[in-house]
């Protein structure tokens, strides 16, 4: 490998733990994108994340080996050029899962700042709250037309040459693909600030279970939150409310592998849906009770609130409504956004290029294939990466991830070769308060959600992430554990809407828990608390 630049073009491996002295965190990513990236994926993300550049010349995220990670140095030195020092901003909290408080136990390794690099940052951050607003403008027109824009343009690009293909890839995908990414981050981006401010004022005024119980009952009855589409369809296919066909025209697209391209929508796999059928089977409750009891949860939080704050309680009622408005709008347009990489699944499959990087494929339909030999070499590169465990969540210093996997002792949640992090890890099980409410039950770690048939109903579902992927498993969980996430994250927000409690980013929960230990969960608090070890 290329020491120098961490990218060996003939594998397509890249490395950029090798580029520098920099802290790298899967925190938000991870969710996003759970797997190893092909060539083609990996550089649809580096064209896409381009645009969100704060720190002139550095890209916000990095490849390892395959897995996306953020470059918490380039969010440091970007903040420390906006004249905050230490300090994140409120969204890291609700997107990213950092505590502001805890910033300096970093030790995060700042990159050299001139005079212009923070003209540049104010530049940039300027550019995308211009682009956040006009994309906003636009979100909801995005997710009512996007599905018979995707519809239509697949049927399009089946019947072009390779001349008619790279035009349309150009002029129509590409910059489709462009504004996708500013209606999905501009919307995550207004809803995470909306959201933390919110918190805020709730906290001074409330328990953090009644705000956790306000922050929910987000799904109406004509408008359900889109991360629970996957398992509502599910609950109604299964009951004979909604037909096969109708199912996969509205979540054929949502699944655990949905941002690789690589790997099949569950609507090109039947056993897929047939299988979580099967285990919707198991699920003590339907869907729509535990919407229902949530629902009771949120107006008896409503109730004290407007004894406590009578005075101001209409403001804070409106405020509380925007914030379901703005989750809502958010998880539908990161829907529509995954159902557009559909569309650009079917692209790639004209020419089964996944192991070429997007100009590559447009060199290759140009008639120029000098990369075409190197395919073998990147697939067996990528089924090298895609066999090991999931990579730690914190790494700091040069890695190699067939070392790492290799050691018996290897630690999942921090890999830091110099040792230069001060923040202190300890048994205590600690995270965010994901979703409100308590539970005492048997943990079960599941490494994927295609192990979701070992949760049997009434155990605490242990994962070190959770995606869209995972919701059919969430109505067995008595309780849900992560070791990654926010309180913006999946796992916080299905469970929030069904009434599950949760304790998001602990960092340190697959590592300390294993099968058949029996633990209380405190969502409210962000605490678990072991009460018997398995023998």
């Amino acid at each position: 490998m290329n020491k120098i630049d961490g990218y060996n073009p003939e594998t397509g491996e890249w490395n950029d733990s090798l580029t520098g002295d920099y802290l790298w965190a899967s925190v938000n990513t991870r969710e996003a994108t759970p797997d190893v990236m092909t060539p083609y994926t990996w550089s649809a993300m580096r064209f896409g994340f381009a645009q969100m550049t704060m720190l002139p010349g550095y890209l916000p995220v990095g490849n390892i080996c395959g897995r996306i990670y953020n470059n918490g140095s380039v969010g440091a030195t970007a903040f420390q050029a906006l004249g905050r020092g230490n300090s994140m901003d409120a969204s890291s909290r609700e997107l990213y899962g950092i505590n502001p408080n805890e910033i300096d136990k970093w030790n995060v390794p700042r990159l050299p700042l001139s005079l212009r690099d923070r003209m540049g940052v104010f530049r940039n951050i300027f550019g995308i709250l211009m682009k956040t607003r006009k994309a906003m403008k636009t979100v909801a027109w995005f997710v009512e037309t996007n599905p018979a824009w995707c519809e239509t343009q697949k049927h399009t690009l089946a019947n072009l040459d390779k001349a008619e293909l790279r035009n349309w890839s150009e002029q129509t995908l590409t910059p489709y693909l462009l504004n996708s990414f500013w209606w999905m981050a501009g919307s995550a981006i207004v809803q995470s600030n909306h959201i933390s401010k919110l918190r805020k004022d709730l906290n001074k005024r409330l328990s953090p279970d009644d705000t956790v119980a306000l922050l929910s009952n987000v799904s109406t009855d004509n408008d359900i939150l889109a991360s629970l589409g996957i398992v509502a369809g599910l609950d109604r296919l299964r009951r004979g409310q909604i037909s096969r066909d109708e199912y996969c025209q509205k979540y054929g697209h949502r699944g655990p592998h949905e941002t690789e391209v690589y790997i099949p929508r569950p609507a090109e796999d039947p056993e897929w849906i047939d299988k979580q059928l099967a285990d919707l089977e198991h699920a003590p409750l339907d869907v729509d009770t535990l919407l229902a009891e949530q629902r009771t949860r949120y107006e008896i939080a409503l109730a004290r609130l407007k004894k406590i704050e009578r005075r101001k309680f209409d403001a804070l009622l409106h405020r509380i409504q925007e914030a379901a408005r703005l989750t809502r709008l958010r998880e539908a347009a990161r829907s529509e956004v995954i159902r557009t990489f559909w569309v650009s699944r079917n692209f790639i499959l004209r020419e089964d290029t996944f192991f070429l990087e997007y100009e590559e494929i447009l060199d290759l339909l140009n008639g120029v294939n000098e990369t075409v030999p190197q395919i073998p070499a990147r697939k067996k590169a990528y089924q090298k990466f895609s066999a090991l465990p999931q990579y730690p969540t914190l790494i700091m210093g040069a890695f190699d991830p067939v070392q790492w996997a290799a050691d018996p002792n290897r630690r999942t949640d921090i890999y830091d070769v110099r040792r230069q992090i001060k923040k202190q890890f300890t048994k205590q099980i600690k995270g965010f308060p994901g979703s409100a409410g308590q539970a005492e039950g048997q943990v079960r770690l599941l490494d994927s959600p295609e192990q979701g048939d070992q949760l049997q109903p009434g155990e605490i579902l242990v994962a070190i992430t959770t995606n869209v992927g995972w919701t059919p498993i969430f109505p067995r969980a008595a309780a849900v554990i992560t070791d990654v996430g926010a309180p913006l994250s999946h796992a916080a927000i299905v469970a929030r809407e069904l009434g599950i409690p949760a304790v998001v980013g602990c960092f340190n929960a697959t590592s300390t828990l294993k099968n058949g230990d029996r633990v209380r969960v405190d969502g409210g608090q962000g605490l678990v608390e072991i009460m018997e070890r398995a023998e």
